[in-house]
């Protein structure tokens, strides 16, 4: 199944769930439901709607993964001041508002799934799921209720991180129930929690704590991205790391007057550090589970590309490149706890197709799954380390005073299929391009590999059409730069992603472009999980630093405690031998690795560090009109952000719901 969505499912299409409200209950005049799970294929259709409702992290228009701080997309006010186009972008900006909410997963508004008619249409799954369907086995059923009650248990997770205290729906509704049960309150956010986990550990443990196996441990390759057990126990480690981390967890600082009606805190007002060994207890069951089914930290094994065949054992980076390039690209390969499947197979309106560069040299115009104007920001390029494993301005042999200064590209090892060499004259068919093609800034080098294998920069080389493309980001210049027929479809800030664009993948038809599952849950997330939670409870140790270190090794750094010993590259040596600086080591190396994946803007929340990241401007280089070295290298202010402490940490509830149910209070600041 791979989670295929069901557009116009046969429940909604029979009218079983209303749309417009989420405490509409089932009609008492419509078709019988019996009819709906009569056969195993009309249940297989059912349970597919209820996977349906997820939301769709690869449509970059309609995900939140574009909130944060790591995304650009096109300037030009066709797409900048359009409200549907990159709308978690939009919320960053301030657009966001009750009256009309982008991307409303309460009720379903702004381009969002409506999560409480998906929570409906799993609870009408459970309640009806006969025992005698035809050639439907008892743990066939089983597994397909386990696996419906942890979709359920999802969709109010989600519904949590984004609103804070919600309503439970744990049951649908009747006809005949007084209106003092369908108008019900908000919910307690340790209580929300409770109920999630609750529903969790119903599918995996029995009532004394022994395993339950009801929820199948693995899929088969056609079932890909359907929760099995190893899936149910990750989700619910990662959900015990939100309730454990500041936001959550006694966050009096910003919600002590956040009350319901009976007078209870909304949130909880005392700080309580063991959630932190909970989730550390999760933590190791779920990564223990995980390399039971042979999920590991993953490494290429592979051979080398042709195009890179000859630099592959001259240079020092390329096999960590591949490493960590093909830990996202690579599909359903050993580092992908669970992915997210429902792609956009034949049409062009995902993370890859708006990242991928136009680098066809035949057609250089073709926009098809190939927008190229979709990219990062300037943060994000300081943010990852040195080559040393550390940040760049910790690390006393990187030149972080003189970043911006111009250097021309050495040729070595280090940087050999990664850089463009010194001066060089680039061939494209009959097009001669000449000019400085080998100078960069002293920022673009020295950097670890990650930054190499996932951000493409002027001057950068970058593996995709099945070839080497020596990357030209400069006005006037193919591949990457602004073109006079594609003017307003470039990287606006001068900087691109290569993370989910495969090395060959080309354009121009949907059979061209390499597709892979988009990562929910992997295990460089379950390790650095482990780290923090560990930190968190116990203080720095060697179980954290191993966690770490995994991670780090994958991409060719030094150890955490080696490093951070060495007094020849960090000023503040033993950094890492402190909770507080074990702390922030680990929360920039969840930054760098997990960059771009829709993580960031969320673990930044639960931090409590938004007003550090996101009250800033958006800058980049100046890629519009900057044709040479000095124009281009421009640190340019490029969009205005806004947030405001606490407002921002949680979204409006839709004021068409509060007057649905006036029992619904609105969250602060809306």
């Amino acid at each position: 199944m791979k989670i295929r969505k069901i557009f116009i499912s046969t429940l909604l299409a029979l009218g079983l769930t209303a749309c417009g409200d989420y405490l509409d209950i089932v009609p008492d005049n419509t078709v019988d439901l019996d009819s709906i799970f009569e056969t195993k294929d009309k249940a297989y259709h059912a349970l597919a709607d209820a996977y349906s409702f997820m939301p769709n992290w690869e449509a970059f228009h309609n995900s939140l993964a574009l909130m944060g701080d790591e995304w650009i997309g096109r300037l030009d006010s066709g797409v900048a001041n359009t409200r549907t186009y990159c709308r978690g972008i939009k919320i960053m900006r301030g657009w966001n508002n009750s009256s009309d909410p982008i991307m409303g997963y309460w009720g379903g508004y702004g381009g969002a799934s409506n999560l409480y008619e998906g929570i409906r249409s799993c609870n009408i799954f459970l309640n009806s799921l006969g025992e005698d369907i035809p050639n439907f086995s008892v743990e066939e059923r089983a597994d397909w209720i386990a696996q419906v009650k942890i979709l359920k248990a999802y969709y109010h997770f989600y519904l949590l991180r984004m609103y804070g205290p919600i309503i439970i729906m744990d049951v649908n509704l009747e006809p005949n129930d007084p209106a003092s049960a369908i108008q019900q309150q908000r919910r307690p956010v340790e209580e929300c929690f409770q109920y999630v986990l609750g529903l969790i550990d119903e599918v995996l443990y029995n009532a004394d704590g022994t395993e339950k196996n009801d929820l199948y441990e693995t899929r088969s390759s056609l079932f890909y991205g359907q929760i099995d057990r190893v899936i149910a126990k990750a989700l619910k480690a990662k959900i015990l790391l939100y309730r454990a981390s500041p936001f959550f967890n006694g966050n009096s600082e910003y919600y002590s007057t956040f009350r319901n009606e009976a007078g209870e805190h909304y949130f909880p007002q005392t700080y309580d550090k063991e959630k932190w060994k909970e989730a550390l207890d999760a933590l190791e069951i779920a990564i223990a589970a995980a390399a039971d089914q042979g999920k590991n930290i993953y490494e290429y094994s592979g051979q080398p590309k042709f195009w890179d065949a000859e630099d592959y054992e001259s240079s020092e980076i390329m096999k960590y490149c591949y490493n960590n390039r093909f830990s996202i690209n690579d599909p359903w390969n050993s580092e992908l706890v669970w992915g997210y499947s429902n792609l956009m197979y034949t049409s062009s309106g995902s993370f890859s197709h708006a990242s991928q560069v136009r680098g066809d040299v035949d057609n250089p115009g073709n926009a098809s799954f190939s927008y190229q104007w979709l990219g990062s920001t300037y943060r994000m390029t300081e943010l990852f380390y040195s080559k040393n494993g550390v940040p760049i301005d910790e690390d006393k042999t990187f030149p972080y005073e003189h970043r911006h200064d111009g250097v021309t590209i050495p040729d070595d090892d280090y940087h050999r299929g990664y850089m463009q060499a010194g001066e060089k004259t680039i061939q494209l068919h009959s097009q001669k391009l000449l000019g400085a093609c080998g100078k960069t800034t002293q920022l673009h080098l020295n950097r670890e590999p990650r930054f190499y294998a996932w951000v493409a920069v002027d001057r950068c080389v970058w593996r995709t059409f099945d070839t080497r493309l020596n990357m030209l980001m400069r006005s006037g210049e193919f591949p990457g730069g602004r073109q006079s027929n594609h003017a307003t479809d470039y990287y606006w800030t001068g900087i691109a992603v290569k993370k989910y664009v495969h090395p060959e993948s080309k354009n121009g038809a949907w059979q061209r472009v390499v597709n892979f599952p988009y990562p929910l849950i992997r295990m460089a997330d379950l390790y650095l999980s482990y780290a923090e939670a560990y930190n968190e409870y116990y203080g720095p140790d060697q179980k954290a630093y191993d966690k770490i270190n995994a991670v780090r090794r994958r991409a060719g750094l030094r150890d955490v405690e080696d490093v951070w010993s060495d007094s020849s590259i960090v000023s503040e040596v033993g950094k890492h031998r402190t909770q507080d600086g074990l702390r922030d080591i680990i929360h920039t190396e969840r930054m760098i690795e997990l960059s771009y994946e829709g993580q960031r803007y969320w673990d930044i929340c639960r931090w409590k560090r938004a007003e550090e990241f996101f009250t800033t401007p958006i800058q980049g280089w100046y890629a519009p009109d900057g044709s040479t070295f000095d124009d281009f290298f421009v640190l340019t202010t490029w969009q205005q952000r806004e947030w405001t402490t606490p407002k921002s940490y949680l979204h409006p509830i839709p004021d068409g719901e509060i007057n649905k149910n006036p029992k619904v209070d609105q969250n602060p600041g809306y």
